[in-house]
């Protein structure tokens, strides 16, 4: 069954991968060296990838796991996911289930680029800091939002980046889309009056000045998903649509910051850059999440996952 997909940069090629599991998969994330990939998904399921094969690693988890991260050295990843799950990885084969701080489902985690903390966000606007020497989890103070959907430090660690549900339905009159955390307080920072959701962030390399990409569903109850594009700066953000695509789930720029790609609903892949997007052909109707850039290679391959069929918002 495929479930995975890699695109190579060298010549934009996409390959379909059948992964060795039944259970979906729902993230992933390269070691710094880019020398192997965990894969994470439902009850338990964690995969490692170097590149042209699967093993299935074995975790004792029945958690659906959403989210993974390894820490900058490259030495322990940690894993996250519903009711609260939080496990450490040991960069061989152990793993070990954290005593758990909060029932609520999480969806990302993200290392500051020192190793010295993580931070983990996940439904009901929940937001923890894992500190690396102590291994203690912490629920940080600050505002909220209806879910913390994405995450991402900036590249010099002077805070992390958070996208949110900003949905007027969990009551808030004009709830906040960004926040920006430092590891101890997050605060908002870019409220909306439309039912957005950032369900991915990501800085990209290279520039005058560090500069965020945050891409955004819009949701309608009487009408298709609507994506659109906020560059974020120090000094402010600007808003563009994306027209004539389907939802779209993911972004990430490649390594060098020449150019990303954008993947979603029905086998939609597209690559971004300064002049436009143009499609990538895929062969598929599947629903794409990612991509996962292999870093630290002088020709990355991106790896994207086969997503959910429900509704974006269900990633």
């Amino acid at each position: 069954m495929t479930n995975a997909y890699v695109y190579a940069d060298r010549d934009g090629s996409v390959l379909a991968l059948d992964a060795p599991t039944a259970r979906p998969l729902r993230w992933a994330a390269w070691r710094p060296d880019g020398a192997q990939a965990l894969l994470v998904g439902n009850r338990g399921q964690v995969l490692r990838f170097d590149g042209a094969r699967f093993d299935v690693m074995a975790t004792d988890s029945a958690h659906n796991l959403r989210g993974v991260a390894w820490a900058p050295d490259g030495e322990r990843a940690l894993l996250v996911g519903n009711r609260g799950a939080v496990l450490a990885y040991d960069g061989k084969a152990s793993f070990t289930e954290l005593r758990p701080i909060s029932d609520e489902n999480l969806r990302r985690v993200a290392w500051a680029p020192d190793g010295s903390c993580a931070l983990i966000v996940g439904n009901a606007g929940v937001v923890l800091r894992f500190d690396a020497a102590t291994r203690a989890l912490q629920q940080l103070p600050g505002d909220r939002a209806h879910t913390m959907r994405s995450i991402a430090w900036r590249p010099d660690g002077a805070y992390a980046l958070i996208g949110g549900y900003a949905s007027r339905r969990a009551g808030y009159p004009r709830p906040h889309m960004l926040y920006r955390c430092d590891g101890r307080y997050a605060q908002g920072i870019l409220a909306t009056d439309d039912e957005d959701d950032a369900v991915a962030i990501d800085w990209r390399a290279g520039g005058e000045q560090p500069r965020a990409t945050v891409l955004v569903a819009t949701y309608s109850d009487d009408g298709p998903v609507r994506n659109k594009i906020v560059d974020y700066t120090s000094g402010g953000v600007r808003f563009s649509d994306i027209e004539g695509q389907p939802a779209l789930l993911g972004f990430g720029w490649h390594p060098d910051g020449g150019y990303a790609l954008a993947c979603g609903e029905s086998g939609a892949l597209l690559r971004a850059d300064d002049a436009g997007m143009t499609t990538i052909a895929t062969a598929t109707r599947d629903n794409l999440v990612g991509p996962f850039w292999q870093p630290r290679t002088s020709s990355p391959i991106a790896l994207v996952l086969k997503g959910p069929d429900e509704r974006v918002y269900t990633i």
